[in-house]
């Protein structure tokens, strides 16, 4: 069992009755309730950022998130030996997985409720969060060069590894869908949604999966939002559906009915429905793979990806199939 530097809970207003040291982290039975000690590795800036992003949530109704509790010099980080904690509210929960439709559906429209009050953020800080926002456009002409430039280098291969030869056999059908999904958009659309989550200051998760949320009873919760910072929020909304799609065989109604829950909350506009659409349909686990090997020093060390590749395989076809009807119907 691990002890609590006392210098660190000085700095607090809180009279602690008991703690539990768990993955670097202490959980504190309090006199003003249950709270966690993170030990994180996140700038200063950042912490701050994120304690207005919060505070800015609940003002505007948003209170599915743990509150940082600012120290006794009414900052929300304290420094230790070179270590930095935050302090957080607590609440026992589980992760959510993507086999209950209810859940699935809660998922989303936590997303958008997140998405709806993560507007028009005004910050202390202006360095803590740079913006930095994907070009989709360009991202998905880059991509496209490299399948191109792989399929270049692999073809003339005497001797073939076992991903090369995988690669040769199927890297047709997901370039088809890379320019499938450049199809979808154009250089105004993309350029577009970047100023408007700029002027707008709109706030994005950055990282929203299956574990960034909590359930306890039957209440959802958002958990991880250290990486949060001012972007485009379809990306957050593309990032989880893909997910979700993988997951459920691509099933068309289902996206359907996700998007129909999320814009009852929170619209699209036209420009964000087309770079949804887009970022649906790109084979984004296909290029990534295909990018990884283009930077690897020695072609036997990718095998390692051989069983990502064939994952992807099983559930090619729907998403074949899926994404035509996205490009067209969605």
């Amino acid at each position: 069992m691990r002890n609590i530097p006392k210098d660190l809970l000085n700095e607090y207003d809180l009279e602690v009755y008991r703690s539990q040291y768990n993955r670097n982290n202490f959980i504190l039975d309090t006199n003003k309730g249950k709270y966690i000690l993170r030990k994180v590795n996140t700038q200063h800036e950042q912490i701050i950022f994120m304690y207005e992003a919060i505070n800015h949530l609940y003002k505007n109704g948003f209170t599915q998130t743990e509150i940082i509790y600012p120290t006794k010099k009414n900052l929300p980080y304290v420094t230790i030996t070179g270590q930095t904690y935050i302090l957080q509210s607590h609440k026992n929960s589980l992760e959510i997985e993507f086999k209950n439709t209810e859940d699935i559906i809660a998922i989303i429209k936590l997303l958008a409720n997140f998405h709806k009050c993560g507007l028009n953020l005004k910050t202390s800080v202006h360095d803590a969060s740079p913006i930095h926002m994907k070009d989709v456009y360009s991202y998905f002409t880059k991509r496209i060069k490299e399948t191109n430039t792989l399929k270049k280098a692999i073809q003339p291969l005497s001797q073939k590894t076992e991903f090369e030869a995988m690669f040769l056999k199927d890297y047709k059908d997901y370039l088809d869908l890379e320019n499938l999904a450049l199809m979808c958009i154009n250089e105004n659309s993309c350029t577009s949604l970047i100023k408007h989550a700029t002027t707008n200051r709109t706030l994005a998760h950055n990282e929203y999966k299956y574990h960034s949320v909590g359930k306890t009873n039957s209440q959802l919760y958002l958990l991880n939002i250290d990486k949060c910072g001012i972007n485009m929020q379809i990306q957050d909304l593309s990032s989880i559906l893909s997910k979700i799609m993988q997951k459920n065989s691509w099933d068309i109604e289902f996206l359907k009915i996700l998007l129909t829950e999320y814009e009852n909350i929170r619209p699209l506009s036209i420009d964000e429905r087309a770079v949804l659409k887009a970022l649906l349909i790109f084979p984004e686990k296909f290029a990534s793979m295909c990018n990884n090997y283009l930077q690897c020093k020695r072609r036997n060390n990718y095998s390692m990806f051989l069983v990502k590749w064939e994952n992807m395989l099983v559930y090619k076809e729907k998403q074949l199939a899926a994404s035509k009807y996205i490009k067209e119907n969605l």
